[in-house]
């Protein structure tokens, strides 16, 4: 058994599959399968099964990876005290692209302040996968919406702000001053692809006031080219007012009522670095900044 193990059982048991594992952990499939095969044959137990088209954990295997979960975070544990006792030299931060945008200030600062530290900004698909990120030890922080997690003992979060969401839209539109989300629901909106967090976070929250979802007409990753798509007359798309400020040839409307959505940093229990601590510090003093709240 090897802490290598323990990482690939508790990626599979995360995943449901042993696809998503390598997808998540970056590397091939043929790796996991042979080392979570290797580890129930050397310890004589059968981990997962299959139910339907997921891996999921036997009785035993819950077992197993509850115990895997917490060596994992108790290894991390000294490394994390023993990078604090000795003095950080990287920063790691999973964030994703459009969070990532309401760093940059903070981001910028802490550079400055700190010359031999390397920053490290890891991308994330969305707020789980920040979360997985952090759990997995990948960044000692995490930054994204501050979605909840029952009962986890390994992860401790720190909000920041409560951000206005707002609708991004083509100058010249034909729409009130303040918009609902029956009004959202009936444009076409740029958005990421289906499996993108984000999406399900918009879609979730429409359907849950509308009982239905947007429609979509024209799927981006790169949030970057959201503006510009908007300002093409392509679409509206949703955004914080933070990132969204400033450009030219589109309109920002704020939701009636307003849409808040809590933002901050989330990281492993236990001691973090003072790059960190001084991050946290820096954002907090930026997003709380009175022009960011809603108008």
């Amino acid at each position: 058994m090897n802490v290598q193990q323990l990482r690939y059982l508790v990626a599979v048991g995360d995943s449901g599959s042993v696809s998503g594992a390598a997808r998540d952990l970056g590397v091939t499939q043929p790796v996991i399968s042979r080392s979570v095969r290797a580890f129930e044959v050397e310890h004589g137990v059968t981990v997962f099964c299959l139910s339907g088209r997921r891996l999921v954990p036997t009785e035993g295997g819950r077992a197993v990876i509850d115990a895997a979960r917490e060596a994992l975070g108790a290894i991390e544990a000294v490394g994390q005290a023993a990078r604090v006792a000795g003095g950080e030299t990287e920063l790691v931060v999973a964030t994703t692209p459009t969070n990532g945008l309401l760093l940059t200030t903070a981001l910028s600062e802490l550079g400055r302040s700190h010359p031999g530290l390397g920053i490290r900004v890891c991308r994330a698909n969305d707020a789980d996968d920040v979360l997985h990120q952090v759990r997995g030890a990948e960044a000692e922080l995490g930054f994204s919406e501050l979605t909840p997690f029952s009962s986890d003992d390994q992860v401790v979060s720190v909000p920041i702000a409560q951000l206005d969401v707002v609708l991004v839209s083509p100058a010249g539109s034909d729409l009130p001053a303040a918009v609902s989300w029956d009004d959202v629901v009936s444009l076409p909106l740029i958005m990421p692809s289906e499996d993108s967090g984000r999406r399900s976070l918009i879609n979730d929250m429409a359907s849950h006031v509308t009982g239905s979802t947007p429609q979509v007409s024209l799927v981006i990753e790169d949030r970057g080219a959201w503006i510009a798509a908007a300002q093409a007359g392509m679409g509206s798309f949703l955004s914080y007012r933070a990132v969204a400020t400033g450009y030219e040839r589109v309109e920002l409307r704020s939701f009636t009522p307003p849409q808040l959505v809590a933002v901050g940093f989330v990281h492993r229990t236990g001691p973090i670095s003072r790059p960190a601590r001084q991050l946290i510090d820096l954002a907090a003093t930026e997003l709380m900044n009175p022009m960011l709240a809603p108008s």
